[in-house]
C-alpha cells in the first residue's frame, strides 16, 4: 500500500524539496522539555515492578522521536528518555532501549527482522504497512487491548475512549484488526504571517476559496506579496482528486483489495479510463487553481521544487511574502531561520459547487498526509520476536505499550520535536499547529496520481509547473498528462507482468 506519499518523517518529503528533508528531522520544537511532575502520566493503581514478574529489556524502536540520537544531523530530543525513566523506575527489573540506527530500507528491515523472530519488542509502523504490505500475524492486534481499561488513564473506560476516534475508524484492517497506537498527524496547511495580515487591514484567516482569494487580493493592493508555497502537483492533485473524485472512491480503490489506493488500484483507474484526461474531473482543477497561483512569487512556480525549497521559506521567514503552504514542520523550520513572528496556520479550504462545478464540497484539508507520522506504535508477537515467548514478557511488554499510550505522554512527546500535533483528545498541540488536530478528524479518502511509474510523479509535476507558469495551455497541458498516463501504463504491465488490470474493469 502507498496511498500517499506523505507518511513519515523519512518519507514526509518525498515530495518535499531535498534542502527540507534533513531539516524536518533536525529541527526540535520550540516549546523544549516539558515539566515532568505537571504532565506525568500517572497509574492509578500504582505499580511497584511487573505485573507479569518479568524483568528484561524492552526493546523499543522511536523513528523521529528517539531520544539522545548519535545518527549524523540527528536533533537531540529528550522527552521519550525522560517518560521511559518514569516507567522504569515505577518498574524496578525492566529496562527501556531505544534503538538508534539508519535503516536504508526500514520496510526491509521489518520484513527480515521479523522472519528471523527478531523483531524489537516495539516498533514503529505505519496503519498502512501493517495492514497490507508486511507479512500478516507480525504485529499484536490491539482490539481486545484497546476494548479493556488501560490503567495509566484515570476513569476505568476502555483504552480506546481515550484515542483520536476518526483516526481509530480510519486505520483498521479489512478484516478489522488495529495494530498501533497512532498518537500524531502530519500534513499541510497554509501558514501566515499575522503581522503582515494586519498590515494589510486582514482581521482573521480565510475559511474558503473565495476567501483566500480576496486574501490574497488585499495582501497584494498593500503592496504585499500573499504567497509562496511547494508548488507540488502531488499535494494539490490529491487535494482536488480527492473532492471530485469522493464518489468513486471504492470504484478506484477497490483493485487489489488492500485499504486505501495502491499503486495497482491507481493503474487499474488509468487503464479503465476512470482516471483519464478525458473525463473533465481529472485536470478541471488546473484552470481554478491557477487563480490562486497567479498570487504567488511567480519565479518560483515552474522551477525544480529542490531548487527554489530554501528560497521560498527563506522570503516567508524574512517577511518578504505573507503566506507559505508547506508541511506541519513549518513553524519549526521558520524559527530556525529566523522567522520572529508568530506562525500561524489555516487549512485548504473546502470546496463547494459555487467554487466549481466538480466539487463534492468533501473536507480534503487532510489529504495531504494524516495519521501517519511518527508516533504509530506496534508491538511484536512470539511469531516475530521469539523473546516474547518469555513468561511474562508479553504482558510486560503491553503494559509499556499502555504507559506511553496515554494523552499526556503523547503531548510531551510529540510536542517536543514540533513537526506534528498530537491527535488525542485532551492534548494541545505546538502554537500553530492547531489546524492539523481539525484535520485529523476529516477522514482518510484520498485520490492522488503519480505511484504506478517511477516516472510518472515528476513527469506531471513538470507539467503543472509549465502551466501554472503559463508556458503550456489547457490543451497542451491536456495532451501531455494523457501521454504520461499511457506511459505509466505501459511501465507497470512491463514491471508487473502477473498482474492483470483488466480485471478489475
Amino acid at each position: 500500500m502507498n496511498h500517499d506519499p506523505l507518511v513519515t518523517p523519512a518519507n514526509v518529503v518525498a515530495s518535499v524539496p531535498t534542502t527540507n528533508r534533513r531539516r524536518l528531522l533536525q529541527i526540535a520544537g520550540g516549546a523544549g522539555v516539558a515539566s515532568l511532575a505537571a504532565s506525568r502520566p500517572g497509574r492509578s493503581a500504582g505499580s511497584q515492578d511487573s505485573a507479569s514478574g518479568w524483568q528484561g529489556t524492552i526493546t523499543f524502536y522511536a523513528q523521529a522521536y528517539t531520544p539522545n540520537s548519535k545518527l549524523e544531523g540527528a536533533t537531540i530530543l529528550q522527552e521519550f528518555q525522560a517518560v521511559a525513566d518514569e516507567y522504569q523506575q515505577a518498574h524496578p527489573g525492566i529496562m527501556v532501549q531505544f534503538i538508534d540506527e539508519e535503516f536504508p530500507d526500514y520496510a526491509q528491515t521489518v520484513r527480515v527482522k521479523s522472519a528471523g523472530a527478531e523483531m524489537y519488542d516495539v516498533y514503529w509502523a505505519q496503519w498502512g504497512q501493517l495492514n497490507g504490505t508486511f507479512p500478516k500475524g507480525i504485529a499484536r492486534d490491539l482490539n481486545a487491548d484497546f476494548d479493556a481499561p488501560n490503567p495509566y488513564i484515570e476513569g476505568g473506560g476502555p483504552w480506546r475512549d481515550a484515542m483520536n476516534p476518526t483516526v481509530i475508524g480510519s486505520t483498521g484492517a479489512p478484516t478489522g484488526e488495529l495494530y498501533n497506537v497512532n498518537g500524531d498527524f502530519v500534513g499541510t496547511a497554509f501558514f501566515y504571517n499575522p503581522d503582515l495580515f494586519t498590515t494589510a487591514g486582514i482581521t482573521e484567516a480565510p475559511t474558503t476559496w473565495t476567501g483566500l482569494l480576496e486574501t490574497c487580493q488585499k495582501l497584494k493592493d498593500a503592496g504585499i506579496t500573499p504567497c509562496a508555497g511547494f508548488a507540488d502537483f502531488s499535494w494539490f492533485g490529491r487535494h482536488f482528486l480527492s473532492d471530485f473524485y469522493a464518489n468513486d472512491y471504492d470504484a478506484i480503490v477497490g483493485c487489489d483489495g488492500t485499504p486505501g489506493m495502491s499503486p495497482q488500484d491507481e493503474a487499474a483507474a488509468i487503464n479503465n479510463g476512470l482516471l483519464s484526461t478525458e473525463d473533465p474531473r481529472f485536470l478541471g482543477w488546473l484552470p481554478f487553481f491557477k487563480q490562486l497561483t497567479d498570487f504567488w512569487a511567480q519565479e518560483f512556480l515552474s522551477q525544480d521544487l529542490a531548487t527554489v525549497g530554501d528560497q521560498i521559506e527563506r522570503d516567508f521567514a524574512s517577511g518578504q511574502t505573507a503566506m507559505l503552504y508547506t508541511g506541519s514542520w513549518g513553524p519549526n523550520t521558520i524559527k530556525a531561520l529566523g522567522g520572529t513572528f508568530t506562525v500561524e496556520s489555516f487549512s485548504f479550504p473546502v470546496l463547494t459547487t459555487d467554487d466549481v462545478e466538480f466539487s463534492t464540497e468533501t473536507d480534503t484539508s487532510g489529504a495531504v498526509g494524516g495519521p501517519n507520522a511518527a508516533y504509530q506504535y506496534a508491538m511484536s508477537t512470539p511469531q516475530s520476536n521469539q523473546t516474547m515467548e518469555e513468561e511474562g514478557k508479553e504482558a510486560a511488554v503491553l503494559d509499556f505499550l499502555q504507559y506511553i499510550g496515554t494523552p499526556a505522554a503523547i503531548e510531551r512527546v510529540v510536542n517536543e520535536l514540533g513537526s506534528f500535533a498530537p491527535t488525542w483528545p485532551g492534548t494541545t498541540p505546538n502554537p500553530g499547529l492547531e489546524t492539523f488536530v481539525e484535520q485529523a478528524n476529516a477522514g482518510l479518502e484520498v485520490v492522488g496520481i503519480g505511484n504506478s511509474s517511477a516516472k510518472l510523479g515528476p513527469n506531471m509535476q513538470r507539467v503543472f509547473g509549465l502551466y501554472l507558469s503559463g508556458n503550456v495551455d489547457d490543451e497542451g497541458a491536456k495532451q501531455q498528462t494523457q501521454t504520461e498516463l499511457d506511459a505509466a501504463i505501459q511501465d507497470y504491465t512491463r514491471t508487473n507482468s502477473g498482474i492483470n488490470l483488466d480485471e478489475c474493469q
